[in-house]
C-alpha cells in the first residue's frame, strides 16, 4: 500500500490534534496519528514569553511619545523582535527534527496525519515580520534558511486547512484554559485576526493538494462530520481511499 501524508493546517484551537487523531481511528490504524512535539517550547515558557513581548509592543505602538518613554519604546520593541525571532527559529528547529522522523515513517510504508506541518512556519514568520515582531534582515534569513533546508525534504500529499472564525478560535481557547494563550482571547487581541488573513492566500498558493473545510459548519468531532471529512479527501487525492476501507 502507497503510503501517505496528510497535515492538517489551520490556526491556534481550530481543531487540528482532534481531526488528526480522529483520522488515525477513522483510517483503523492505517494512519498514524502525528502530533507536533514541542514540550521544549512550552517547558521553558518560550510561547509565554514571547505573546507577553508581542503584545506589550502592540500596546505601546501609535501613541505619542516623550523623551523618557522612547527608552522604554525601544527597550520594549527589542524584546518583541528577540521572542519573535527566537520562538519562531525554535518552532522551526522542531518541526524539522519532526520531519525526519516522518521521513523513516514514510519510507517504511506508513501514513501520517500531522497536526500542523513545518510550511506553516511562513505563516507566522510573516506574521512576525508584518507586525515589526521580526526585522526585515532576520526575515530574509529564515526565507533563506527554509528554500536551502526544505529541499528533498518530503511534501504533504493533502494539506487539510481548518477555516474557523476568529470569534469560535477565542471561545475554544478560553475553553481548553492554556496559560500562555490567555492574551489571545482578549477581545482587543488581534493576534489571530492577523493570522487568518495570510492562511486563506497561503493555501490557496501552497502548491499541494489541498482542502478547506468550515469548522464552523462541519463539526469533525461527529460520526457524520467526519465521514464528510473523509469523502471530501478521497476525492481530492483517490489514493486514499485504501486508508478508509
Amino acid at each position: 500500500m502507497e503510503s501517505y501524508l496528510i497535515s492538517v493546517a489551520g490556526n491556534i484551537a481550530a481543531g487540528k490534534s482532534t481531526l488528526t487523531r480522529a483520522l488515525e481511528k477513522r483510517s483503523g490504524g492505517k494512519i498514524v496519528s502525528f502530533l507536533e512535539r514541542v514540550d521544549y517550547v512550552k517547558k521553558n515558557g518560550y510561547l509565554q514569553k514571547y505573546y507577553e513581548a508581542v503584545s506589550a509592543y502592540d500596546g505601546l505602538k501609535g501613541r505619542k511619545l516623550t523623551g523618557k518613554d522612547r527608552k522604554s519604546f525601544l527597550e520594549v520593541k527589542e524584546a518583541a523582535e528577540y521572542w519573535g525571532y527566537k520562538i519562531q527559529e525554535t518552532y522551526f528547529l522542531s518541526r524539522l527534527l519532526d520531519l525526519g522522523v516522518l521521513s523513516e515513517l514514510l519510507r517504511d510504508g506508513q501514513s501520517v496525519a500531522q497536526d500542523r506541518s513545518i510550511y506553516e512556519d511562513q505563516i507566522f514568520t510573516k506574521n512576525s515580520n508584518n507586525y515589526e515582531y521580526i526585522t526585515d534582515e532576520d526575515y530574509r534569513k529564515y526565507l533563506d534558511l527554509f528554500e536551502l533546508v526544505m529541499k528533498n525534504k518530503p511534501t504533504p500529499d493533502l494539506i487539510i486547512y481548518l477555516e474557523s472564525d476568529v470569534g469560535a478560535l477565542k471561545e475554544r481557547i478560553v475553553g481548553r484554559s492554556r496559560g500562555e494563550e490567555v492574551e489571545l482571547a482578549s477581545p482587543d487581541n488581534t493576534y489571530l485576526s492577523n493570522l487568518n488573513d495570510l492562511y486563506r492566500p497561503w493555501i490557496m498558493k501552497c502548491g499541494f493538494p489541498y482542502l478547506v473545510i468550515d469548522t464552523e459548519s462541519v463539526d469533525f468531532r461527529t460520526r457524520e462530520g467526519l465521514e464528510q471529512v473523509v469523502e471530501d479527501i478521497v476525492r481530492t487525492v483517490p489514493g486514499t481511499s485504501e486508508l478508509f476501507e
